[in-house]
Formats: C-alpha cells, structure tokens, sequence
C-alpha cells in the first residue's frame, strides 16, 4: 500500500487517458473545462465524440500512441478488457438493461467481455466480480490466462444520498467486497504465482484527501508484493511504466519512459497463502432515507455517467453523509511535491 501515490489526472476524463496512455491531448485539455462547466460540451474522452463513435475512427481525444491495449496489440499479447472504454449496446425491447457492452476501440471490442458493465451504480459490483470469476474459472480449465487485463469498478463513485438507493457506505462496501473476491478467487487459482494487480484511481475528485486532493489509493497486490506501507512518491504514469517493464511492452509517451518502475516493493520468496475477502460490516443493502442529509440535493444530481454532478455540492453531500453535518466542511488541499521534499 503506498501512502505517497498521487494521481496524474484531476478529473475523470484526463483520468482515464493518463491511466490508459500516460497522455492527455491538448484537444482533451482545453475542452474539458467546458464539459465540465455545462455549456454543452459533450464527453469525449473515452472513444466516442459528441456521444456516438467517430465513423472514420478519427478520434479527436485519442493520444497519438494510442492507448495500454495498443501495446499489446504491437506486442501481440493476450489481453481481455472489462468495462473500460466501453459503450452501451442498444437495449433489447422490454429490457431495463443493455443487452451488452462493446469496446469503443477495433482491438479493445475484439478483447471486451460483453457482459461486463460500464459505468453504471445501479448495477452492483458484486455481478462485475461475478462475471469476471467465471473468466477466472475458464481460464482455469484451459490453464491459460491473458497476460494483460484492465478491469474497471466504478461503484465507489456512489449515488449521494439519494433517498432509496444505496447509502455511501454500501457503495464503498459494495467495490470493497468486489475487489476483495476478485483477489481470492485470483489466489487460489493456478496464476496466483506469477500475476500482480495493481489497483488505483483514474483521479481522486468526489472526496479530496487531507494532504492533498490527487493523493490516492495504489495498492500493489501479488505473491511477491511486500507486505506494510510504502512511502515512496508515485504517481499514475509510474504504475503504467511497471506494468509495461513487466511485460515488455515499451512506452506510450515522454511521461511513462521517464517514470519510475516500481521495482523496490518485491521479495525474493513468494507468498503463495490463499487471500480471503474479508465480509463487509455494512450491509450492501443499507439504502438512504428521505431524511439523509443532502437527500433533496441528490435526487437534483445527475448520476447517469461519471463525473456528470456538481463536484463542489457533491463533495459535501458526501461529506455531511459521512461525517455529519455539524462537522465543518474542510475544503481542498493542495501541496506541491517539492513542499513535501523540503519538509523531510
């Protein structure tokens, strides 16, 4: 676990291209102000522009070197997706549901299990962890799994405090237990002895940190992974050199050649023990009260895609629903790198 990790990005669509391409374009740059603002930019920062996909696949938010799975393309490595860069197919009539999901990319849809949702909160993520433990079980059979997956949780999100939908607690309890499973299930597999997870934020917004609103969570979950805190600083480019590094991928921009492998965090002896996931002391059924605090502000928050509320109200929804409302609302903070150094 490192407690120095700060994410690259400030919000979700530079997010997601630093986590995938160590890269945010200019094009994503200047216009994310204005999505972000409501004055009718649309999303267009994971594949598709002005919400459908580009016909000529011209991209006007794509990295010149493309993303993590063009690596293994050009590596011609097995690779499996879940839930990142995806769009929903058209729902089948009479059906709440999508009828599946496709990658919004030529080799990401070739490589994306249909089945695994995209960004949606009604959906739990305890049926994300189910659909990819039945993977897990096939590959088993075969005795053969991808090299390299991408598997997207989006339930820490949360709804707020919107009456009748899930409490902020359940939420988190919800993608806690998920990522849990997914480790147990990996642990007791056949590839727990030579695989590594590496589990981190795309940004850190909706909850600022103490210290400093990009510090996040990185966790480094393998056999070899040693065990207590790290303290060393990272950040999300320094993840994705890893990753490259371990399967010889090269690189996708100036940010991740220059980054810093994280190769000082694994032990000679592998712990090949069995992980099991630990059950939540919250219920993952708990639903907000028409009486929670920030309840009528909620329902007025748009939940439907990532990032589509207010972050500023939403941030103190969040935190009125978990610290009370007579706990002052503390605000962002900000700490540049070199103040942390000189402070040592």
């Amino acid at each position: 676990m490192f407690d120095r990790f700060l994410v690259t990005a400030e919000v979700s669509p530079d997010g997601h291209n630093w986590s995938m391409a160590a890269y945010a374009t200019d094009y994503l740059e200047k216009t994310v102000p204005s999505n972000y603002s409501s004055r009718g930019r649309s999303y267009d920062y994971e594949g598709t522009n002005r919400g459908t996909l580009p016909p000529d696949g011209d991209d006007a938010a794509a990295p010149a070197m493309g993303y993590l799975w063009d690596l293994a393309e050009r590596k011609n490595i097995t690779f499996r997706n879940y839930g990142e860069f995806v769009e929903r197919e058209d729902a089948k009539p009479g059906e709440p549901r999508p009828s599946g999901y496709r990658g919004v990319k030529p080799f990401l849809a070739a490589h994306t299990n249909p089945a695994f949702p995209g960004f949606d909160t009604a959906i739990p993520d305890q049926r994300r962890a189910d659909i990819w433990l039945a993977d897990l079980a096939a590959d088993a059979r075969q005795g053969t799994m991808p090299a390299l997956e991408i598997v997207r949780l989006p339930n820490d999100h949360t709804e707020g405090t919107r009456a009748g939908r899930p409490t902020p607690r359940a939420h988190m309890a919800d993608n806690d237990l998920a990522l849990g499973r997914i480790i147990e299930g990996l642990s007791r597999s056949p590839f727990w002895k030579n695989t590594v997870v590496f589990v981190l934020e795309d940004d850190a917004q909706n909850g600022p940190d103490h210290v400093d609103s990009h510090r996040s969570v990185l966790l480094v979950i393998s056999a070899y992974s040693k065990a207590g805190v790290v303290h060393r600083f990272a950040n999300t480019t320094d993840v994705l050199v890893t990753i490259e590094e371990i399967l010889g991928l090269g690189q996708l921009s100036q940010f991740d050649y220059y980054g810093r492998p994280l190769r000082d965090i694994w032990t000679a002896q592998p712990d090949l023990g069995e992980y099991r996931a630990l059950t939540p002391s919250v219920s993952l059924s708990e639903k907000n009260l028409a009486s929670a605090p920030g309840a009528l502000t909620s329902e007025r928050l748009s939940f439907r895609f990532e990032d589509q509320a207010d972050d500023e109200i939403f941030n103190r929804v969040l935190w009125a629903a978990i610290k009370g409302p007579e706990v002052p609302y503390p605000g962002p903070t900000r700490m540049a790198a070199l103040e942390w150094k000189r402070s040592r």
